[in-house]
């Protein structure tokens, strides 16, 4: 889709100090915060001395102080008392069912409703949009949200214009994404908006690598990951959390909530190959940037991605490349290359 400038957006930005909070509760999903502000700290560090935007970032939660999440990680927040205006709002993705979340976070809907109701700017990621919209303030506005939950969602939001073909949705300052590996490409637009489109421009090449790669066609024929079949999306996702990790397809499909041969068949229907053979490329993706990037040896290099044994790895590597992994450093390492600096 693409994103308009509006009025109201603008003015949100138009301060030299750029307010930033996270409405944190324990069924969050950790990345749908963590993600968008990484890449907002590190459009501010890249701004460095050359502007005179800074950034103060801060997570709440009902109680304040250190608070445990379903992923087994905690967090420091800070009571949701002590909120007071902010310029953008960040409402996470809620891990499992939305229901008990509303029923809960009661005091997390009023303050949405505050913010979005004096035009500041708001993220709702995936499934955090059921907070949003249960402040009754999104009638006849488009959003999205995560598509497992699109039915819930237009049931109990049925004045809620649901988008459920868009994985960014805009209503004036309101943004919706359907999920976290959407989130990087709205944050990337906002860095445009909240600093410059220089330092939008650096932070998208930076981050790029790290949270998006894997969604771009590869010129070495690697499976299809521009899709739109966001359960193997997920699945892609989980995949990639550890490449040392051998597949343990039941446990992925139930964390998928499918069954293991529905979960098999999309995927291959999605990507073209079969899971294990898209775990296999990836980890051969990987190592290849392990040998341009890193002086780790040929063995230390197969270990990290999960293939222990060198000459199974050697092999496997000159299957895909047509070089052994020797030879594959030796050959990239012979081009020359310059950093470039931030573009003026």
């Amino acid at each position: 889709m693409r994103i308009k400038s509006n009025n109201m957006l603008k003015k949100s930005l138009s301060t030299k100090k750029f307010h930033v909070a996270a409405l944190l509760h324990a069924d969050m999903l950790a990345s749908s915060v963590t993600l968008p502000l990484e890449i907002l700290t590190g459009a501010s560090q890249a701004l460095g001395r050359v502007g005179t935007r800074s950034l103060d970032i801060a997570c709440f939660s009902e109680g304040g102080g250190e608070l445990p999440i379903q992923s087994g990680i905690s967090l420091n927040t800070l009571p949701l008392s002590d909120l007071a205006e902010t310029d953008l709002l960040i409402v996470p993705a809620i891990w499992r069912q939305p229901h008990r979340v509303l029923k809960r976070e009661s005091r997390h809907v009023d303050l949405i409703a505050q913010h979005v109701a004096a035009g500041g700017l708001t993220v709702s990621v995936g499934s955090g949009s059921f907070l949003l919209a249960e402040t009754s303030l999104m009638t006849g506005r488009s959003m999205t949200t995560h598509w497992q939950w699109f039915n819930a969602f237009a049931q109990r939001y049925p004045s809620v214009s649901l988008e459920r073909r868009q994985l960014i949705t805009q209503s004036e300052s309101v943004f919706c994404v359907s999920s976290v590996n959407s989130v990087a490409d709205l944050m990337v637009y906002l860095c445009g908006e909240i600093f410059s489109p220089r330092v939008a421009r650096h932070i998208e090449s930076q981050f790029s690598p790290e949270i998006r790669q894997r969604f771009s066609p590869s010129p070495l024929g690697a499976p299809r990951d521009l899709h739109h079949d966001e359960l193997v999306a997920d699945a892609q996702t989980e995949l990639l959390r550890d490449l040392r990790e051998p597949v343990r397809l039941a446990s992925l499909a139930a964390s998928s909530g499918v069954s293991a041969r529905t979960l098999t068949r999309r995927f291959k229907s999605a990507t073209g190959v079969s899971i294990s053979e898209y775990l296999q490329l990836r980890r051969l993706d990987e190592a290849q940037a392990l040998l341009r990037r890193t002086n780790l040896s040929v063995t230390e290099v197969g270990s990290a991605v999960g293939i222990h044994d060198p000459s199974h790895f050697t092999r496997t590597f000159k299957q895909l490349t047509g070089l052994t992994p020797s030879a594959f450093r030796t050959a990239v390492r012979q081009k020359g290359f310059r950093v470039s600096k931030l573009p003026d």
